[in-house]
């Protein structure tokens, strides 16, 4: 055992569950194996392409949800193909509460006729040690081993070196000699931990905090669809879609076929976690949450309900979630001109219903041509949102602004810098593979006016009565800001970075007050 730390370098790590009641845990020990799952599925070795063992499990399973079928191909192609003999491997116990084996694959995968059903997916493992309390594993590895599904990959915090470290001497060394624990790794360990009746609830903002993150750009969502992925856990409803200060819930996914944990796992308006980002902005990400009536309500309640809400149209859908059209008070007035005593029937208009996942610019004529468009709910079946033109003016609006504000802070810092400092003075600012590139303060990146106004000599020039220490770190802060809006998000900045920019700009415009 003393090379398994040197040999952690070339080697993966992964966690293999022994079933969701430990059924599987004596035969592995007893045998040395990992066992999937997965019983319909049959001989697994057939499938050369993640694609085509994704649609042997729709087949197989054809009441699970994509999300689910996503989640589950993941598993079963590290368990078939991603592993490697000689990878390590962890199977925490549930026979043995507070316990778990550590091993090394020591076979390909194999599909065994004669077993009993649920025994036959494996591989060989040479288990080198059967009992290592969880006391002795720090607490960031043992919440990686939280994951609620049966196969996974183990990548955080340096894995592979620490499990083998574990596997040699009974303990983990941790990280970087000491203890780690994120606190995005602390929500999705109480989420992992309850019962799909009890969820872990929280806003999509408080949600992306526990990432230190503020807006949901690409970037960002990837990272935390990723960890909840391999945590075996999604939201619901999705959290890329919709207002910044939705409640969603985390619940799990499926960890394979009949476990508790499927308890949730076809639950309707979950995110989609298995498949990529969308990199253009969806319909889905705006709607506001729909208010309807349904077409028996009487129409002076509804006239009443429209004057009472402030809105311009309701849609019609309803108990049992038919659909039925909308009212506005343009259909209210010509069912008032058609009829001396009109019903809501007589002022149900057509109105436009798109898909969720459709591209927003492309529906921007659209909205802006007929006033509103209804959204569907990923179903495909019901309606669940609209989106008014009103609603694209005011998000485009808040989208805007801040790059307006930005914009004025920057051509401020331009024209400064440009009155008071000779082209020598700003290519001193910048580094040297750049200066022959610097002319006027037109050629600065934003970043550039902090290297700029640093130096005490090109300060005191400069003549501004304010504290350079407090502009220098608003320049930098709206520097970060800058570079967070370059990557396109539906959510608007906080009330605390605009007050960053907005502190900004007004230092500038009181040293100089001019437009």
């Amino acid at each position: 055992m003393a090379e398994e730390v040197q040999r952690a370098g070339r080697s993966a790590a992964w966690m293999v569950r022994g079933g969701w009641h430990g059924e599987r845990e004596a035969k592995a020990l007893t045998e040395g194996l990992v066992i999937a799952g997965w019983n319909e599925m049959g001989d697994l070795s057939g499938y050369r392409t993640r694609a085509a063992l994704s649609e042997a499990l729709r087949r197989a399973y054809p009441d699970a949800g994509r999300n689910v079928i996503g989640n589950w191909t993941g598993q079963l192609w590290r368990f078939t193909t991603e592993m490697r003999e000689g990878d390590l491997v962890v199977m925490p116990l549930k026979t043995r509460p507070g316990h778990v084996a550590v091993g090394r694959i020591a076979g390909p995968y194999e599909y065994r006729t004669t077993e009993p059903e649920g025994f036959r997916q494996i591989r060989r493992v040479d288990w080198i040690r059967t009992d290592v309390s969880k006391e002795r594993i720090r607490a960031d590895l043992v919440a990686t081993l939280g994951s609620l599904l049966t196969i996974c990959r183990l990548s955080r915090n340096e894995a592979a070196r620490r499990i083998a470290h574990l596997a040699e001497h009974g303990e983990d060394p941790g990280l970087a000699g000491q203890e780690e624990i994120t606190s995005s790794d602390d929500l999705l360990e109480d989420a992992a931990g309850r019962s799909p009746d009890n969820p872990r609830k929280l806003t999509i903002r408080n949600l992306l905090e526990h990432w230190g993150l503020q807006r949901r750009t690409s970037a960002a969502v990837e990272i935390v669809k990723a960890d909840l992925a391999e945590k075996g856990l999604t939201t619901r409803p999705p959290f890329t879609e919709g207002p910044i200060t939705t409640e969603v819930a985390l619940v799990p996914l499926g960890a394979e076929p009949g476990s508790v944990a499927n308890a949730a796992e076809d639950v309707e308006d979950t995110e989609d976690v298995a498949d990529p980002q969308h990199m253009a902005l969806r319909l889905g990400s705006l709607p506001a949450p729909l208010v309807s009536v349904p077409s028996t309500a009487d129409l002076t309640y509804v006239k009443t309900l429209m004057l009472t809400r402030q809105f311009s149209q309701l849609a019609v859908i309803d108990d049992d979630g038919t659909y039925r059209g909308a009212v506005s008070w343009e259909s209210i007035g010509r069912a008032h001109v058609a009829s001396g005593n009109p019903t809501l029937q007589d002022a149900i208009t057509p109105a436009l219903v798109v898909d969720h996942d459709a591209l927003l610019l492309e529906q921007i004529p659209l909205i802006y041509e007929r006033g509103y468009v209804f959204v569907r709910h990923p179903d495909r079946q019901r309606v669940t949102g609209i989106i008014t033109a009103a609603d694209l003016s005011l998000q485009f609006g808040e989208l805007a602004r801040p790059f307006v504000l930005i914009e004025e802070a920057e051509n401020r810092l331009r024209r400064a810098a440009d009155e008071n400092f000779t082209v020598d003075e700003l290519r001193d600012a910048v580094q040297p593979h750049r200066r022959n590139k610097i002319n006027h303060a037109a050629d600065f990146n934003f970043g550039d006016y902090y290297h700029l106004l640093k130096d005490p000599g090109r300060w005191t020039k400069l003549g501004w009565n304010i504290d350079q220490q407090i502009l220098l770190g608003l320049l930098e802060d709206v520097r970060v800001i800058r570079n967070d809006l370059m990557h396109f998000s539906p959510d608007p900045l906080s009330p605390e970075r605009y007050d960053k920019v907005n502190g900004l700009l007004t230092l500038l415009r009181t040293v100089d007050p001019r437009p």
